[in-house]
């Protein structure tokens, strides 16, 4: 049975975290690669409050395998009917990544029949993601993604397109650094409806800063600032500093302007603290963000998730706001210097 949702509006700030990294075997942790298993998003997800409304899975693949528009089987459709009922807070969104387009009824299909599987288990919005895609930001497969985004907002009405990634996703991804330039690159999709997002990076890809003119210049388009600031390749590096220089009106309805995403890093027990200071800045807040609040939020989930028993909740803050002020950033480092802390930083 088709049923209708409720889009959201323009006006509507959109924030929150995106899986959005492509975890090797090489760079497995205790066993776990690929992506979060389904008790670490779980938990993350039961974690998010305060304006960190929208969880969003788009993992990235490798040229062998193209999971997200792979069709589940039986456990996969009940884990996910799992995650989404117990996600009452928090919106979940697919990002599904159709690569390379050689016809679009073709694509079309199949997209279909993946967002059957999505909506049925709850599944409300989705997002199209063509970052990194060989050959995506080529003016011929621009105007596929054109015509193949249109067939599916006027076919699909149970479950809703709410934006894209498009392979000009950053300024440096363009030929020139401009953004008149990076605004040209994306010109034919912005002949797509006006509610469809675009989520960009802007002057970087990993930008050190953000600020609210570091978007291209289309006409009526939303933006949503996907940041990467912790999203390091490597399992045996953490962030500990906080991000500079972001500007408060990336996170609210400001112009062109209506949110962003803090694409995350692996697992996330290692991650708490800037997610943390994420919700301190969603919320205007950023005088709060400081070591000893962020290692008891983060201390707090560590034991709420049992990875320590309750009576060791004060040794564990004081060591993650030791850990913070000391800004050591390597598995290495951090276990030689705590060693109560190897529970979660041991690979």
């Amino acid at each position: 049975m088709v049923r209708s949702i409720m889009a959201i509006s323009p006006d509507i700030e959109i924030n929150g975290l995106i899986e959005g990294y492509y975890w090797s075997n090489a760079d497995a942790v205790q066993g776990q690669a690929n992506f979060y298993s389904k008790q670490q998003r779980d938990d993350l997800i039961s974690s998010m409050s305060d304006g960190l409304n929208y969880y969003f899975f788009g993992a990235q693949e490798t040229e062998d395998d193209a999971f997200t528009m792979n069709l589940w089987g039986a456990q996969q459709t009940r884990d996910w009917s799992d995650t989404v009922a117990k996600a009452s807070k928090v919106s979940i969104v697919f990002g599904l990544r159709p690569r390379w387009i050689e016809n679009v009824q073709i694509s079309l299909q199949k997209i279909q029949r993946k967002l059957e599987q999505l909506a049925a288990v709850g599944i409300q919005y989705y997002i199209l993601c063509w970052d990194d895609t060989p050959g995506a930001g080529t003016n011929a497969q621009m105007e596929l993604q054109r015509d193949l985004m249109q067939a599916l907002v006027n076919q699909i009405t149970n479950i809703e397109l709410i934006g894209i990634i498009p392979a000009y996703y950053s300024r440096p991804k363009t030929s020139s650094s401009t953004d008149i330039d990076w605004s040209k690159q994306l010109a034919i999709l912005n002949e797509i409806p006006t509610n469809i997002r675009f989520f960009v990076t802007g002057s970087a890809i990993n930008p050190s800063y953000i600020q609210t003119s570091d978007v291209p210049s289309l006409p009526n388009r939303q933006f949503i600032f996907f940041d990467n600031w912790i999203a390091v390749d490597s399992n045996t590096r953490v962030t500990m500093n906080w991000p500079p220089n972001r500007h408060a009106d990336i996170y609210h309805a400001a112009g062109a302007i209506s949110g962003s995403v803090l694409n995350l890093a692996y697992p996330p027990e290692r991650i708490i603290h800037q997610i943390y200071a994420l919700k301190q800045r969603v919320n205007n807040y950023p005088d709060n963000i400081n070591a000893d609040s962020a290692a008891a939020d983060w201390a707090t989930y560590l034991v709420g998730k049992n990875f320590y028993e309750f009576n060791s909740f004060e040794h564990l803050k004081i060591n993650l706001t030791q850990l913070i002020n000391d800004g050591l950033e390597t598995n290495e480092e951090i276990i030689q210097r705590f060693p109560f802390l190897a529970r979660i930083f041991r690979n």
